[in-house]
């Protein structure tokens, strides 16, 4: 329903009507209305290709829309580049910082409008003193004199924020802010976010984590297919009720709605055979990971569990031969094994889902296909000569049996959705026949209809006889593993068994350190 554009009511600070954005054919947004009230937190939700990303892009001042209106403060905006957006009071904080590490906290805050105290002179006094303000304003006391790569994320992070307040924003656009951020940096967060707000700030929030939503927003605005779908208030919907809008239908008894209303998580395994596939003894990796021992059943789907930064993905690493271990040892079938690259892990039927996808995970320019077929090139080669039929083949078998979302086995990988291309890697070892299976972050940057698909693999491959290592910063994804090891400051500190967890994961929350 087309919104009345005429007049804005005072309370509404950001109204847009009718947004229309496309690209090359494709309509990524047919006509989104927003309305968002001063001083609120308001979310952002939808699948991967829902049209989020455009959308900010588009407030931002990066894209120019095709059609539609941007209202701020009842006021008609023309944004033709990001400058247009920030003068106007709009700024966004995305999850890769735009900060210049080398430079310091004043620097950052100040930058590209240093005070001067004469033509060439930077009031270096001025500046210091200014951003201890804007910094006072998002909660955080920062040495504004030293580099702003000496700061924890979550620090750099305050910097990108008082860096935005300094010059008077009004909107702030956040997008996954909380992606690289250990559980107690996500509170304090939290925190400021609530204090900006109550100052008169208005937020938009864009995150695939319902419990944040649900934690710290007023209202949610609900995507599908880069048009409106729902709008809800928290306080009177449910998780359920966004994800039900988002892709179109419930997910009632899924594995994700089970996690998401916070009942006891369901298995993905069914349960750790007789045999010992995998064992370390002592495993570290300088002061990264250290004195590491475990025992991996076959069948089982084992989870390795931390705040961030804790260790698991170094460890996780190291069993897939990512990093190489610096003490300990590794033994397969009872066999000492030395892994100094992927490859070694890789004869012996060890595969990696990596966290970061687009850096480990695949070559982007390449095909679906060809990034299937990468770590088993013997299978589709003779005489060095791949049989592109054959590819092709077993290729488009597995986008069937996986219901990935490709226009064809050719489209290039860096083209899909976070969620199909997580798809299209696990595709790569099930070719192999791959015996262990290591998934660092699985489900990190994909949205709840993509979580349930990978969910459903991964207890696919392991009911079929497959092992299954998740490393994982998520509570309710730890929770669904057959065995649980907790890590902090680089070392196991905990073990449970499925059935030792309560629903709301309390038990394994209290070992974090």
């Amino acid at each position: 329903m087309s919104l009345d554009h005429d007049v804005s009511a005072p309370e509404d600070v950001l109204r847009l009507n009718g947004i229309m954005k496309g690209y090359l054919g494709v309509q990524a947004l047919g006509g989104v209305d927003l309305t968002v009230k001063r001083g609120s937190i308001h979310a952002l939700a939808g699948q991967n290709g829902a049209g989020k990303s455009t959308l900010v892009k588009i407030l931002s001042g990066a894209e120019t829309p095709d059609g539609g209106e941007i209202y701020l403060d009842g006021e008609l905006q023309k944004f033709r580049e990001p400058s247009d957006a920030q003068r106007a009071g709009i700024h966004t904080i995305y999850q890769e910082l735009s900060l210049v590490p080398s430079l310091s906290v004043a620097e950052n805050i100040f930058l590209g409008e240093l005070p001067k105290a004469g033509k060439a002179v930077v009031n270096w006094r001025e500046m210091q003193a200014e951003s201890r303000k804007a910094l006072a304003r998002v909660g955080f006391d920062l040495d504004v004199r030293r580099a702003v790569s000496t700061f924890s994320v979550a620090e750099q992070q305050a910097v990108e924020l008082a860096k935005a307040i300094r010059k008077d924003a009004r909107v702030l656009l956040l997008d996954e802010p909380t992606s690289t951020l250990p559980l107690p940096d996500v509170e304090r967060l939290f925190t400021v976010l609530r204090s900006l707000a109550a100052q008169g700030v208005t937020l938009i929030y864009i995150s695939h984590r319902m419990e944040e939503l649900y934690s710290l927003c007023d209202s949610v605005t609900v995507l599908r297919d880069g048009r409106n779908a729902a709008s809800f208030s928290t306080a009177e919907s449910k998780p359920a009720d966004v994800v039900t809008a988002m892709i179109g239908k419930s997910l009632e008894g899924s594995i994700a709605d089970a996690a998401l209303r916070g009942e006891r998580s369901p298995r993905l395994g069914a349960g750790r055979g007789d045999t010992v596939i995998l064992s370390t003894s002592d495993l570290g990796e300088d002061d990264r990971v250290s004195g590491v021992n475990l025992e991996l059943y076959e069948g089982e789907v084992l989870g390795i569990s931390g705040l961030i930064g804790s260790g698991q993905s170094e460890l996780a690493g190291l069993l897939a031969g990512a990093r190489r271990k610096t003490t300990g040892s590794i033994r397969i079938d009872e066999k000492n094994v030395t892994f100094n690259n992927p490859r070694d892990a890789i004869r012996h039927g060890i595969g990696l889902l990596p966290q970061d996808r687009k850096a480990h995970g695949f070559i982007p320019d390449m095909s679906v296909a060809g990034n299937i077929s990468l770590a088993s090139l013997p299978l589709f080669s003779r005489l060095s000569i791949i049989d592109g039929r054959k590819e092709k083949k077993v290729a488009a078998d597995m986008v069937a049996s996986m219901g990935m979302k490709v226009s064809s086995v050719h489209q290039s990988v860096k083209t899909l959705s976070g969620g199909t291309q997580q798809k299209a890697i696990l595709a790569r070892w099930l070719v192999r026949s791959t015996r262990l299976l290591v998934c660092d972050e699985p489900t990190r940057g994909v949205d709840v209809g993509a979580k349930e698909d990978m969910y459903e693999l991964i207890r696919d491959f392991a009911r079929s006889g497959g092992t299954v290592i998740i490393s994982s910063s998520e509570i309710t994804e730890a929770m669904m593993c057959d065995r649980v090891l907790v890590m902090a400051r680089g070392q196991v500190v905990a073990e449970f068994d499925h059935d030792e967890i309560d629903p709301h994961g309390h038990a394994l929350v209290s070992k974090f350190a």
